[in-house]
């Protein structure tokens, strides 16, 4: 495939010498009569090369001061959006365990069938292992402490002590054994969200539970000071099979665990909520819902906001 260079000038128009298939191929890989690898020399390679290493070089230094400014923007702590400016928003879901993958909203199990009792038990254990054991946080939980009624410094967080979920522990296996389950409620994290309270027992909702306000009515001025959370069948037959429910410690998040504000070491507060009496082999839909002034609930089954739901079945 060699060139004609009459008088020292390459004449390109020329056709290519016939060769055989095999040859085609060894000269395009190298052409030993014009000194060519896959059709350059190696001169035209230095430099093709050395293009693009520069220009690679460039790539990396503009990419790296482009992260750096953006890095020095952005705080490791705190949101660039927060609350309303953010994606997600000023009004806080809700969660629950047991929540399987495979399973999604449905709790279903057979309270004599010990595997199906240990999947939801283990669950929920797997979901609690940082309030047990303080090694699991990224701090060792070191800046924890026992709140009371009152907010920690800033550097501090409350600690969450789960032995006062009464019946709704490990050992009497979360009541699923005893036809009695446990569910375990939390309001998701929003950072820097304050609630505002119902604090008033003259002026609280009157699609409140009665249960709820009668708690808030026999509470002091400042164990009113909660985000209440409530559970109820979302059908007149959900209510009727759902029965009696107790609440563990009490029904509601006291203010000392707000705002959440990214501290190390932070535990959301729970309410463990027990089922005394459900109606067996029937589903029951359950929604649970969070009572704060500024948190916004719908009925609505597809936006769910403020509430979670779920389904149990107990055979």
């Amino acid at each position: 495939m060699g060139a004609d260079k009459p008088n020292g000038v390459v004449n390109y128009c020329r056709r290519p010498p016939h060769r055989p298939f095999f040859q085609r191929i060894q000269y395009g890989i190298w052409n030993p009569e014009e000194r060519t690898f896959l059709g350059r020399t190696g001169h035209r390679w230095g430099v093709i090369g050395l293009i693009y290493l520069v220009m690679y070089i460039c790539i990396i230094i503009f990419f790296s001061i482009c992260m750096t400014g953006l890095m020095a923007t952005m705080d490791d702590k705190i949101p660039y959006f927060t609350l309303a400016d953010s994606i997600i928003g000023a009004n806080p879901g809700m969660g629950h365990r047991p929540l399987l993958f495979e399973e999604g909203a449905l709790i279903w199990y057979n309270a004599n069938n010990a595997t199906q009792v240990k999947k939801y038990v283990d669950n929920i254990e797997e979901f609690l292992a940082p309030y047990h054991n303080k090694s699991l946080l990224i701090n060792q939980g070191v800046n924890q402490r026992v709140c009371g009624d009152v907010k920690p410094p800033r550097a501090e967080v409350c600690d969450f002590n789960t032995t006062n979920f009464g019946p709704c522990s490990r050992e009497n296996n979360y009541g699923y054994a005893n036809k009695t389950p446990c569910l375990i409620i939390k309001l998701n994290r929003l950072y820097d969200w304050n609630p505002d309270f119902y604090d008033d027992p003259g002026d609280l909702p009157p699609d409140m539970p009665p249960d709820i306000k009668n708690y808030i009515n026999n509470a002091t001025a400042q164990e009113r000071r909660k985000v209440w959370l409530s559970c109820k069948g979302e059908r007149p037959a959900d209510v009727e099979a759902l029965g009696p429910l107790k609440y563990y410690p009490y029904p509601g998040l006291p203010e000392t665990y707000f705002p959440y504000d990214n501290t190390p070491g932070y535990l959301s507060p729970l309410v463990a909520v027990q089922l005394t009496k459900p109606k067996l082999h029937q589903i029951i839909n359950i929604r649970c819902r969070a009572w704060a002034r500024n948190i916004q609930f719908t009925e609505s089954l597809k936006e769910r906001l403020g509430s979670t739901h779920l389904e149990i079945m107990i055979d």
